[in-house]
């Protein structure tokens, strides 16, 4: 079996840099692996993807959950564990942390209803490693120039993006395989600290 590492964080965190930056160092190195990103990674996940980010009916929350999680599904059967099962290391820019946060904690469902829908979409599929990237969403916000316009869950108030933090920061705090981050610093800091824990777990040589 390969290894499956996702990243977590706020909008604005610096997810996708850190990504970008660890396929330079795995391609440097001739370590095999591929990238992907929730919800997307496949025609059909990025349909939804375009439904989630930018619709403009309303969506409830359950239907925002399940969407989410019917993504998921089809890029775990299509993508993740073929790759995982070729022995490949899968990095994943987002997984099921972040429907816990934003759809789950922030927006009043429970954990165990949300963890219920997700076991069934992933057929119980775990991360090895979660890499989560903290930040003020204050600072994010402004770091990324502002808000993506349309975008119907980053233009969400400033107290939901908080809940989103302080439902990261408990998921942090309680689970073993979830690494917290210091999104403030560097991108060159952020990258060698996640290469040096990688070799600590021996997910890369």
């Amino acid at each position: 079996m390969g290894k499956f590492v996702t990243f977590e964080g706020g909008e604005g965190s610096g997810k996708s840099t850190l990504i970008e930056n660890l396929k330079e160092y795995f391609e440097k190195h001739n370590i095999d692996y591929i990238s992907t990103r929730e919800p997307g990674g496949l025609k059909l996940c990025e349909d939804i993807r375009s439904i989630l980010k930018y619709s403009t009916q309303k969506i409830g929350d359950r239907a925002e959950l399940l969407l989410f999680s019917a993504s998921r599904a089809q890029l775990v059967d299509e993508v993740i564990l073929p790759n995982l099962n070729a022995g490949k290391v899968v990095l994943c820019d987002r997984f099921f942390d972040s429907t816990r946060v934003y759809q789950g904690y922030a927006n009043g469902i429970d954990d165990k209803e949300v963890m219920d829908v997700t076991n069934f979409a992933t057929n119980g599929l775990v991360p090895d490693i979660t890499f989560y990237l903290d930040i003020d969403p204050e600072v994010a916000f402004e770091r990324k120039g502002g808000r993506d316009v349309g975008d119907r869950i980053e233009e969400r108030d400033l107290k939901y993006h908080k809940m989103v933090r302080e439902g990261y920061l408990r998921l942090a705090k309680n689970e073993a395989r979830i690494v917290k981050l210091d999104a403030t610093k560097t991108p060159a800091e952020v990258l060698n600290q996640v290469i040096e824990i990688l070799r600590k777990e021996n997910i890369i040589e």
